[in-house]
């Protein structure tokens, strides 16, 4: 598996299922300019290694200074502080977006306009981006549309895995319900399929 900082990865797995271990101990590392934008602030155990910011304005002065790694903590939880973010991102270039959890700023008929311009154009910006979810059914087509990659933990709900049947053949995609936790099922947007099992650490 090949995965660039430019590229658009998503992730999908119920709660405990080791998507958020596989982003912090596998992903993120690789990573030297990257912001986790940690709506349920659960991942404070990142500050080890990150600058907290929690609103847009201290993320694009934290920028300025030279700060490339950002744990973002948001103040508000309105959509439209989300969307500053990924503008700020955007502007910026050669960054990447660590989303947990997406499906707090879309809809299946939603998404933020520059969370949009990340997934559709960021490449030539040099953006990527990570999106987390535990709940595929609940996002925007976008999301799953315009990654290049996809790494799948167990899940549960049958509307989540008709979702993941779009992504993974049915052979694949049946399987989602019985994972053991800690383990994925990868693929690439040409149809790589590979069982993983994250590290555990």
């Amino acid at each position: 598996m090949q995965i660039k900082s430019s590229d658009r990865i998503f992730v999908a797995g119920k709660t405990g299922s080791g998507k958020t271990t596989l982003v912090k101990k596998m992903l993120f590392p690789m990573y030297t300019r990257r912001v986790f934008w940690d709506i349920k602030l659960e991942n404070s155990d990142l500050a080890f290694c990150c600058t907290i910011c929690t609103t847009p304005d201290e993320l694009r002065s934290s920028i300025k200074k030279g700060k490339t790694s950002i744990l973002y903590q948001p103040k508000s939880l309105e959509p439209f502080d989300f969307n500053r973010v990924c503008q700020i991102l955007y502007e910026t270039g050669n960054f990447t977006l660590f989303v947990d959890e997406v499906s707090r700023v879309c809809t299946p008929s939603w998404i933020e306009p520059w969370h949009d311009e990340i997934m559709t154009r960021g490449r030539g910006r040099g953006v990527g981006i990570v999106n987390l979810t535990q709940r595929p059914r609940r996002c925007h087509n976008t999301v799953i549309s315009e990654a290049e990659h996809f790494f799948i933990f167990r899940l549960q709900l049958e509307t989540d895995i008709a979702k993941i049947k779009e992504i993974l053949p049915r052979q694949w995609a049946n399987q989602v319900s019985s994972l053991p936790y800690h383990h994925c099922i990868y693929s690439d947007s040409v149809g790589t399929i590979k069982p993983l099992a994250p590290i555990r650490l």
